[in-house]
């Protein structure tokens, strides 16, 4: 039976070719208009929300730190829907370390800022807790920021995302821990 294909193929000129159509795609993404922006007030409003609700340890607590907790994904499935959107493409590693802040320096930043403005908010400090929520949303967009530009960089190394069950088991211990805390103050 003939093959379909009358010359046979070069791997090295199909690897080639499908390097170059990576870097060509990677040089065309383009990231929403105030993307960096928008993450980090969304982060800053989480981080604010969830001090005040830690700090009041009452069921209107756990409500507000649902609500920073709504905005929070509220901003990022947006900002996800108009990369898409504006790229027609889903970039692995994206949502998970440029969004959901799953990259050591977010998850750093974020832990930081969240210690700071709780204890501000138990020492009665409302400015200080503003300060915290406002530092850690500034450099949560720049640890964004930073993984966008390593991404563009050298897309290869960076297109590693958590698995799905990572994060929804992160997700869930998260939920748990505010609930114990809430109910057994």
């Amino acid at each position: 039976m003939a093959s379909m294909n009358a010359f046979p193929s070069d791997p090295t000129a199909d690897l080639a070719a499908a390097e170059a159509a990576r870097e060509r795609l990677t040089r065309s993404l383009r990231l929403p208009s105030w993307f960096h922006s928008l993450l980090g007030a969304a982060i800053a409003v989480q981080v604010a929300t969830a001090a005040y609700g830690i700090e009041e340890q009452s069921g209107e607590g756990l409500l507000l730190v649902g609500a920073g907790c709504l905005v929070f994904l509220a901003v990022a499935l947006t900002l996800l829907a108009r990369f898409r959107r504006l790229n027609g493409v889903r970039v692995a590693g994206f949502a998970s370390r440029a969004v959901l802040g799953t990259s050591s320096r977010s998850s750093w930043v974020h832990l930081a800022a969240m210690g700071a403005a709780i204890w501000a908010a138990f020492e009665g400090q409302p400015w200080l807790v503003g300060l915290a929520a406002v530092a850690g949303g500034a450099g949560y967009a720049a640890c964004s920021r930073l993984w966008w530009q390593e991404y563009l960089r050298d897309p290869a190394s960076r297109a590693r995302a958590e698995s799905r069950a990572v994060l929804a088991m992160g997700a869930v211990t998260i939920v748990v821990a505010l609930v114990v805390l809430v109910a057994y103050r």
